[in-house]
């Protein structure tokens, strides 16, 4: 059994337009061939093709029950869309704070891209640039550049292994600039 909730009424709305919305998804199986699984995220479709990137609050992994009430489910699922309230608020930080030269740095060097990714990057940097400062660096959210490292991972990955590796970096890269 595959079940997907995506709780719309409950989606932030970043940005005009911008929505991100909690998605539960519960996964077991009668034969017990399936672990029972519950995964709580924040998916976000950031094109029209349909691609997302996701942002993981609970995953609980038990390893075959038969009965839902031999996990306390509601527990955790509050719990879970409590982290998600407080991520969103951040996301909606990110919306009035500008990239400086020094985190879009540290935030490329976390990456570790290629240097025909970065090219790229810095070439949607440009594109999507509200102006440059009198330094000549483009003017930028940090919400606009997560949005043009997104773009990137979602349209440029060469597998859906290096997808979930490049997110994974990107959320590291991210919680250090945040500190």
């Amino acid at each position: 059994m595959r079940r997907t909730y995506r709780f719309t009424e409950i989606g932030v709305e970043i940005r005009k337009g911008d929505v991100i919305n909690p998605e539960l998804h519960v996964f077991n199986s009668y034969d017990t061939s399936w672990p029972f699984i519950i995964l709580l995220a924040a998916f976000r479709v950031i094109c029209a093709n349909g691609l997302v990137v996701c942002e993981e609050y609970l995953h609980l992994r038990k390893r075959h029950i038969y009965e839902l009430g031999q996990v306390n489910v509601a527990n955790e699922i509050g719990t879970a869309l409590e982290r998600f309230g407080r991520q969103a608020r951040q996301w909606e930080g990110w919306t009035e704070r500008h990239l400086t030269p020094r985190s879009y740095s540290k935030v490329l060097g976390r990456m570790r891209f290629g240097a025909k990714a970065t090219r790229e990057i810095e070439n949607r940097v440009l594109k999507e640039a509200e102006g440059f400062d009198p330094d000549g660096f483009p003017i930028l959210t940090v919400w606009g550049f997560y949005n043009v490292l997104t773009w990137h991972i979602t349209h440029d990955s060469v597998s859906l292994n290096h997808r979930v590796e490049m997110e994974s970096r990107l959320r590291a890269a991210y919680s250090h600039l945040m500190r």
